[in-house]
């Protein structure tokens, strides 16, 4: 929706729209943001997660909107490995702060979908995302 100040989004609309990648049950799309901060929201399906990874640059927050999983926590090593140091539960209503160059991964542990809202840099989502082997 487009005011005269501003644009809108619904993160619903957004994330149903979204394209999904059928291998890993994941969506993910923009909801509003800059050229260096953003709100993206996500969806992942049950029993998938999202590919281990981490960023040199910045902190992301994370909002659990609906669902419930695990993020796991850890620190990179030589050769795209992970020393995984710690794993917690989360649920609908957690808000927590991945550190810059921590390594994460958040998994849905559910039978629903897990919806989340992210902000952070927008190099996050593009040429500021190292993957590790999981």
């Amino acid at each position: 929706m487009t005011h005269d100040v501003m644009e809108i989004n619904n993160l619903y609309d957004v994330i149903e729209s979204a394209p999904l990648d059928e291998a890993v049950g994941i969506r993910i799309a923009p909801l509003t943001g800059s050229a260096d901060f953003s709100l993206l929201v996500a969806e992942i399906a049950p029993k998938k997660k999202v590919g281990a990874h981490y960023h040199e640059f910045g902190i992301e927050i994370y909002q659990i909107l609906e669902g419930e999983g695990v993020m796991h926590i850890g620190r990179p090593e030589a050769g795209s490995r992970v020393a995984w140091s710690t794993s917690f539960h989360v649920t609908k209503g957690d808000c927590f702060t991945v550190k810059e160059g921590d390594v994460h991964q958040l998994e849905n542990t559910g039978n629903r979908r897990l919806i989340i809202v992210v902000g952070c840099a927008t190099a996050h989502v593009t040429t500021d995302r190292i993957t590790v082997n999981d």
